[in-house]
């Protein structure tokens, strides 16, 4: 049975989203914002398992990585056309391998064979990893809903990032770009469709350019007025950056070896699916899986899943006004969250 207008606009009201990206696609911003004096707090938990990593387009087994992470998200409309976002996430990584390294522990029964760095020691290390703002600002909620964001990546301290289990990749970022989105009742009631564009201005490491092209689309469908289904798929790609090399220890030299992380071409494609459920008008609880389908460099996501809960929240400036319509609202996004 699909949802009547009154029902979309109530639940409209809760902010719900990266990202999935979750920790290889940072989609964050949304075309939807908040009303004056409205905003919500997301928390958002995301498991993620690494199994491979990618030389150039080809995967090799390089040893396991375990991510999980608690990311805190706050949005809050400034005025009706205008809204900011503040995240943290806290991280604790663990890499495993069953190839032998120098730090290999042959001491036990069953050898364990660990990474070359302390903190690939094959324990869980966690800390807090890069601090994300982003401010928007709608232009149009005509033929369809256009909000164009710009929005900052910066390390929350000097952690490690040369190593399998790092939080991060330690950089500096500056996004611009545009997200949109469409009420699509006319062909199926209950059907919407959002995405995003950003364009990274990345920190340069030895002066080697690699700024990137980031992309989110999410197709939602109100299966009942309180559950959402999503289709979820996120990309990247990068302006420049080095090809990652077979054996790159030996074949990169020293100096872009050490930082082969951070100035590598990342591109990936990553497709999933998800669902939110509105347990009140306040509350809202929603979930995702995604998986790496297609990837050049860097690690491809065997399984990510996320789990969240977010609360909605009015200030005395926003207790007499009436949500008046879907577009003025905050719409419930689960691609627009992201742990990384």
């Amino acid at each position: 049975m699909a949802p009547t207008t009154g029902f979309r606009t109530a639940f409209a009201a809760v902010v719900v989203s990266m990202l999935v990206t979750v920790v290889a696609a940072p989609a964050r911003a949304q075309a939807w914002l908040p009303a004056k004096g409205e905003g919500a707090v997301s928390i958002l938990y995301q498991d993620v398992f690494v199994k491979d990593h990618m030389q150039a387009t080809t995967p090799v087994d390089n040893g396991q990585i375990f991510s999980k992470t608690l990311l805190l998200d706050v949005t809050y409309g400034v005025t009706d056309n205008l809204a900011i976002t503040f995240a943290v996430p806290w991280t604790a990584g663990r890499y495993s391998s069953n190839k032998q390294h120098p730090l290999a522990d042959l001491s036990g029964p069953t050898p364990v064979f660990y990474g070359v760095q302390p903190l690939d020691d094959g324990t869980y290390h966690q800390t807090l990893s890069d601090i994300r703002f982003d401010v928007r600002y709608n232009i149009t909620k005509k033929w369809m809903v256009l909000t164009p964001f710009i929005g900052t990546t910066t390390p929350s301290h000097d952690y490690v990032s040369f190593a399998h289990a790092a939080p991060g990749q330690k950089l500096k970022e500056l996004q611009v770009g545009v997200s949109g989105a469409k009420l699509l009742d006319a062909i199926v009631p209950g059907l919407f469709v959002q995405g995003r564009y950003a364009y990274g201005f990345t920190e340069r490491v030895l002066d080697i350019p690699h700024n990137r092209s980031d992309f989110s689309l999410e197709l939602g469908y109100f299966a009942t007025p309180k559950l959402r289904l999503l289709a979820l798929g996120s990309a990247r790609l990068t302006h420049g950056g080095i090809d990652t090399p077979p054996n790159p220890r030996v074949n990169l030299p020293a100096f872009q070896f050490l930082y082969h992380d951070q100035i590598q071409r990342e591109n990936f494609l990553n497709l999933g699916g998800g669902a939110s459920f509105a347990l009140s008008e306040k509350f809202d609880l929603f979930g995702s899986l995604i998986h790496t389908v297609a990837a050049r460099n860097g690690h491809a996501i065997d399984r990510g899943i996320s789990l969240g809960l977010s609360w909605t929240f009015s200030t005395s400036r926003a207790n007499d006004r009436a949500i008046a319509s879907a577009e003025r609202t905050l719409a419930k996004c689960l691609c627009g969250k992201s742990a990384s």
